[in-house]
């Protein structure tokens, strides 16, 4: 289903927003349901709608949406008097719209393109480690010229194969591979890359399985290739060597798993052909063992250094994803909320409102100008209301003590009130200038500090410290969402991940 919404994503150009919708929908308390996917595109800012569309309304529709066909959530691409549905893993059916309307539920979710053009960084190149991977392997071809024989063209061709292959079943091992060969490896319902590898019949030791084998063995090959281009007979010959191997492994994919693994077809053809050269073409053969040996020592220990890194790297990813998951749970995050004593008080204070006065979520923070995680508190306040201006609305307050003449913070604070009270457009500016810009006290007062403050501001702050020791709030900041103490235990930007369920419980409230 991820690789569904992620083609999706990219067909309407949002294409920095796949990676990210993966991370957040494995970890949805809800996944895999289409709720979990609306959310994930709400918290990418991906504008969605979820809806139920009668049948006779399908040619309204986008040129391509998610729905509902026979129970399972597809990628449908409207192409004239056709429909092309495409599933997971690639499998795609093409169908005639009258068959479509018949299996569909009626059921869509579509998205707003993306008019943002985006262009292909430096920062996405270096994620992709395939096209790392082939201008290493054209680098160190370029490096061997001139070629003396055509073979050694061969030998590092098909080497270069297949240390790509032996990557990408180690991928596939560690739930990483997607594009086309997640395609590959599961184009008919006989092919299963991930069945075959991930088998225990695929492990030969506690230390040792299949997947480690076509890694070593090309690596190998192409250390090799570096250090004696004219050796390539002895990596033919070892390949002669291994197709009991590669016997074992068809018989153990035909007859115990009953599964084919593509990726390991083409890493038994390549044994094949280089077996099938060494017979038929290799002559003068000599068996340089201390070269091979050279080659080998180089390699070998450099993977079983490495492997069980990557593969603790991969189970910390997953455990994170569940973790994650975990915490996203509303009705724990509810669980550790604590109501506000005297709410109506705190409700009828003097305050700075940002935001949409409408919203049904709202997130009063209580700083302090001296307070370095009220800069945090603030920063991460504005961006949630940067990203949910219709649903959030922002409430700042202070808790500072008026009667302290020596604070020589408390002037920001009675510049702020007295800005929002008589200059409210300004308001925002003045405290994205101390919160965010860390402005000096200084060069902060000599931009806003214009004029005699209101003597009402004093009176106002005083009541917010007030109300702060009344209920014993003698830290800062202080984070309240609906009149529920925000838990210590989430980030106030973990905030996101429960707007939709904030807004829902307030709106039933209301009703």
């Amino acid at each position: 289903m991820i690789s569904i919404v992620q083609k999706f994503l990219q067909i309407n150009h949002y294409k920095d927003e796949r990676s990210d919708f993966e991370n957040l929908f494995l970890s949805h308390p809800n996944y895999p349901s289409l709720y979990a996917i609306t959310d994930s595109l709400d918290l990418l800012q991906v504008e969605n709608v979820a809806a139920q569309v009668p049948k006779e309304q399908f040619t309204a529709l986008p040129n391509n949406f998610l729905a509902v066909v026979s129970g399972e959530i597809v990628l449908v691409l409207k192409s004239g008097l056709e429909v092309v549905i495409e599933k997971e893993k690639g499998v795609k059916q093409k169908m005639s719209t009258d068959s479509f309307l018949t299996q569909w539920n009626g059921v869509v979710v579509a998205i707003e393109p993306s008019t943002v053009s985006t262009v292909l960084s430096t920062g996405s190149i270096k994620k992709n480690k395939y096209l790392l991977l082939g201008v290493l392997f054209l680098l160190l071809f370029l490096f061997q010229f001139p070629i003396k024989q055509p073979l050694e063209i061969v030998y590092f061709v098909f080497s270069a194969i297949g240390l790509f292959l032996g990557i990408a079943v180690i991928d596939e091992k560690l739930n990483k591979t997607e594009g086309v060969l997640s395609k590959i490896c599961s184009f008919s319902e006989h092919t299963s890359c991930d069945s075959v590898i991930k088998s225990d019949s695929s492990r030969l030791t506690s230390w040792l399985d299949f997947s480690d084998l076509p890694l070593l063995f090309f690596g190998t090959s192409l250390v090799l290739f570096e250090l004696s281009p004219a050796s390539f007979g002895i990596i033919n010959f070892m390949s002669l060597l291994s197709l009991p191997v590669v016997g074992y492994s068809i018989w153990l994919q035909k007859v115990k798993l009953r599964k084919w693994c593509v990726l390991c077809l083409g890493i038994a053809s390549l044994l094949v052909l280089q077996s099938f050269i060494f017979v038929f073409y290799t002559r003068d053969f000599n068996f340089n063992y201390k070269v091979f040996l050279q080659a080998a020592f180089l390699v070998v220990p450099v993977w079983f250094f490495i492997k069980p890194i990557v593969l603790r790297k991969a189970s910390l990813e997953q455990e994170n994803v569940k973790l994650l998951k975990f915490k996203r749970n509303f009705s724990i995050f509810s669980s550790l909320e604590q109501p506000i004593m005297d709410s109506f008080i705190f409700n009828n204070l003097e305050k700075i409102v940002l935001g949409e006065s409408k919203a049904l979520v709202s997130l009063d923070l209580i700083l302090s100008p001296s307070c370095g995680h009220c800069h945090t508190a603030f920063t991460d306040g504005i961006k949630l209301l940067e990203q949910y201006p219709n649903k959030l609305k922002l409430h700042i307050f202070f808790n500072l003590n008026v009667d302290n003449k020596e604070n020589p913070y408390s002037v920001v604070a009675k510049t702020l009130l007295h800005i929002n009270k008589h200059q409210g457009e300004r308001v925002l500016e003045a405290l994205k200038n101390w919160h965010i810009d860390r402005m000096t006290l200084k060069e902060w007062k000599e931009k806003w500090v214009k004029e005699e403050v209101d003597p009402s501001v004093e009176e106002d702050l005083r009541a917010q410290y007030q109300w702060c020791s009344t209920n014993d709030y003698n830290y800062t900041p202080v984070k309240i969402v609906n009149a529920q103490l925000y838990p210590q235990e989430y980030d106030l930007s973990e905030l996101k991940y429960f707007i939709s369920e904030i807004e829902e419980k307030q709106d039933a409230i209301l009703a």
